[in-house]
């Protein structure tokens, strides 16, 4: 197998001199720059000795005038400082350029490229491409750093706001006098001059205008960020100019320490199916375990009948439906009930139909008040939605969350499918993933995690931002045992942590009531968990006299940008590195390499290349996270739970932990009530 020869995203450079004359005012004044107390250089007693304790910021002057008193700083010894220096060096360096630039709220650089070749004549939009720069001071090597990243492309209005109908709520960032700016920080005085605010494009907007916006679709993501950034750094940063002011040692980037690189554990990759012979069958590809070995556990359950709902125009579409469900014309999958082992009965002539197309709702709800339920028997509904799940008609679009949602109240779980797909070519290659979604909404488990099981209790939390519905919902205590077997969930608001405290204390409980005891409780958050967040689940286990500790695993559901490593040995110039590789960069946090390169060949476009997942580990007993074992087996876990992802036999880099309840979240806000059926807490309906 190839050895890998992994590197970062960054370059490293040299102090540009070793000391440096600034002079620092209490006072704000046109031209300083503001730094917080703590970043100040360790001297700065010689010019302030009667500094107050409640004094926050002083500020400084980069380049003072000779009637400036002025305190000597040596930079290597003032880490915190010399950073706010660089970033001021850099900033000047890119306003002689042609560009818009700004500096974000922990002070990394925003650069900002017009796309002259993505930008269209007859369009509304210029567009412009985005880098960061972030300066950082020996994380990684033994020398200051740059880090550099692809933010992708923004699209800014070619008119001024004096043309445009946009909302002021959904303003966020505007080009204001070739300057980034967030909308509420411009003056009363620059609102007024609305012919020279130009909009920067933004899912708010996108939303209130009801734009239609489609993504490009980029097949290799990790190699194409390289080359973005590889070309900036030899563009702008390569250069006798940058490397005057800051002197970097090479337009190469930072090999990886090879003591920081790590792997999963042998084996954490692969999954069990159903027997063979009286003995489970283990496969690393979801779908060859399944058509070759069937699912670990089929359904539980003895009657399951399911029901079609769909428009009256499309009865020959549902026939055509349930041959392929049969068996009948599908070369991919030989069946539904052998794919998945699942027996059920299907009568088409009970099915729901409709005849309203747009409001679908009241038919469909006359119907199930009167469906013959019979004792004893579980229901599946298909839906034949008619509509595209991302139509822009918001009405329209509530009609998919109202249809779950009513089904809910009745016990059913839903399986939604367009028409669309059904009646396109290659719809063979979707009965898979919905095979494997109706199998596990029925109790069946379409495959297990190859893991030793112990009393270890994992709690997913995930969140959803709504731009729509202008809030943000937290799919919470999604529990699972640690071999991935799921449990239940809830789910409320973004800002009440007690109720986050109070299902997590219902999870423990009945956790305990099954297997006696629980040895820790291990949390994979969406975010880093804050004192605020942690206080309450802490006063939660002391009630329940519960001495055990609480690990918490801040999963980046967007993915690793800022830190990225690439294999360049990777074949093909892919640039990925191995699956299960992970790396330690500091301060608790680690980059897990989660994709489906498991040696030479390179992942399939379908299966992606995702970037790593950066990984952040909190533990209320510090020193837990001195104990290598358990570290290794937490990441390990958490490329393990990547694998449960029972929407698709696709392989994905996020855990289910924080990607099932971000699914909840996402269709929690649309329904009718803000209480979840109980049926709704123990079923993966949403899949």
């Amino acid at each position: 197998m190839t050895d890998q020869k992994l590197i970062f995203n960054i370059l490293t450079f040299d102090h540009p001199v070793e000391t440096a004359n600034f002079s620092f005012h209490e006072k704000e004044a046109e031209g300083l720059i503001s730094i917080c107390k703590d970043n100040l250089p360790k001297s700065i007693n010689e010019l302030f000795p009667d500094l107050s304790e409640d004094t926050e910021y002083l500020y400084v002057n980069f380049a003072p005038e000779s009637n400036e008193k002025t305190l000597i700083v040596k930079l290597s010894d003032n880490s915190r400082f010399a950073k706010h220096y660089y970033v001021w060096l850099i900033s000047n360096y890119f306003q002689t350029r042609k560009c818009f630039h700004k500096s974000n709220f922990v002070n990394d650089i925003e650069v900002w490229f017009y796309d002259k070749n993505a930008t269209t004549t007859e369009g509304q939009f210029f567009v412009f491409k985005r880098f960061m720069i972030k300066v950082q001071i020996k994380r990684i090597s033994d020398f200051p750093e740059l880090q550099i990243s692809y933010e992708g492309i923004s699209k800014v209005y070619k008119d001024g706001l004096d043309k445009l109908n946009i909302p002021v709520e959904a303003l966020k960032k505007v080009i204001y006098n070739h300057a980034i700016k967030h909308y509420e920080y411009l003056t009363d005085e620059e609102k007024l001059n609305i012919s020279k605010i130009r909009p920067v494009l933004n899912p708010y907007i996108i939303n209130a205008m009801e734009l239609d916006w489609s993504v490009n679709f980029i097949e290799n993501k990790l190699q194409y960020f390289y080359n973005e950034i590889k070309g900036f750094v030899d563009t702008f940063l390569n250069t006798p100019e940058f490397k005057k002011i800051i002197p970097i040692h090479s337009n190469e980037f930072l090999p990886v320490p090879v003591k920081t690189v790590f792997n999963t554990t042998k084996g954490s990759n692969e999954l069990i199916f159903g027997k063979k012979d009286g003995v489970h069958q283990t496969d690393l590809n979801p779908f060859n375990g399944l058509k070759n070995n069937g699912p670990y556990s089929t359904s539980p359950l003895n009657k399951i009948e399911f029901i079609f709902i769909f428009h009256e125009k499309d009865l020959q579409t549902a026939e055509k439906l349930k041959s392929w469900f049969d068996g009948n014309e599908m070369p991919y999958v030989k069946s539904l009930k052998n794919f998945i082992r699942l027996n059920y009965f299907l009568d088409i002539n009970k099915s729901i139909i409709f005849k309203d197309l747009d409001n679908p709702m009241p038919e469909i709800k006359q119907q199930l008040e009167s469906w013959p339920r019979i004792s004893g028997t579980t229901y599946l509904a298909i839906y034949l939605t008619p509509h595209p799940k991302e139509i822009s008609d918001k009405e329209i679009h509530s009609l998919y969350f109202k249809v779950k949602y009513e089904l809910l109240k009745y016990y059913i779980s839903s399986q939604v499918i367009e028409t669309e797909t059904i009646l396109s070519p290659n719809f063979n290659y979707s009965l898979p993933n919905i095979a494997i979604a109706i199998l596990a909404k029925l109790g069946g488990v379409p495959w297990r995690l190859q893991r030793a099981i112990y009393n270890e209790l994992i709690i997913g939390v995930g969140a959803f931002k709504s731009y729509e519905m202008k809030s943000r919902y937290i799919g919470s205590a999604f529990c699972f045992a640690n071999d991935g077997h799921f449990q239940n969930f809830n789910c409320y608001s973004a800002d009440n942590t007690t109720m986050l405290a109070g299902s997590i204390r219902e999870a423990v409980e009945d956790f305990v009531l099954k297997n006696n005891t629980v040895e820790r409780l291990v949390i994979h958050f969406y975010k880093r968990m804050s004192q605020e967040d942690l206080e309450p689940i802490k006063l939660v286990l002391r009630s329940l006299n519960l001495d055990i500790p609480v690990i918490v695993i801040n999963i980046n559901k967007t993915e690793s940008r800022d830190f990225v490593v690439f294999d360049t040995n990777c074949p093909s110039n892919g640039m990925i590195p191995i699956s299960g590789t992970f790396i330690d960069v500091g301060r608790n946090q680690f980059l897990l390499c989660n994709n489906t390169r498991y040696g030479d060949t390179i992942p399939r476009s379908r299966e992606g290349f995702p970037f790593p997942v950066k990984l952040s580990i909190q533990s209320t007993d510090k020193k837990l996270l001195e104990d290598n074992n358990l570290i290794q087996n937490l990441i390990d876990q958490v490329y393990q739970f990547s694998r449960m992802y029972w929407t698709s036999v696709t392989q994905q880099n996020l855990p289910v932990t924080v990607k099932y309840p971000e699914m909840v979240a996402e269709k929690y806000p649309h329904f009718e009530s803000s209480n979840l059926p109980d049926f709704g807490k123990e079923n993966l309906w949403f899949l």
